[in-house]
């Protein structure tokens, strides 16, 4: 996971703007959800269904175990951010990577 990326993440998490797990699909105050690639696809398939039917936002990166690390948690699925700011910088870093690893 790129170092700007999970620092923006941390931020998130220490001015606790974020949430966990199931808690990520029924909050009304998520911006930006996080999905690790490594999540099963039954529950992939699930989380991506709710986000959709509420139309929250998602990216899917990071492993279970990178989120997992960041919050001091074995592994973590899926972390919602909830501050619009953070989310958006979150965005644009992970799109900016992206574009990175195609043309490297």
């Amino acid at each position: 996971m790129q170092e700007k990326i999970k620092s923006m993440i941390n931020f998130a998490i220490r001015a606790k703007k974020y949430t966990i797990g199931e808690n990520v699909i029924y909050s009304k105050k998520v911006k930006l959800a996080i999905l690790a690639l490594d999540t099963s696809l039954k529950s992939k398939k699930r989380y991506i269904d709710k986000l959709n039917y509420y139309h929250i936002p998602f990216i899917e990166y990071g492993t279970k175990e990178e989120i997992g690390n960041l919050l001091n948690k074995k592994e973590v699925a899926i972390l919602g951010i909830t501050e619009v700011n953070i989310s958006k910088e979150i965005k644009k870093l992970i799109k900016e990577d992206e574009i990175d690893g195609l043309q490297q």
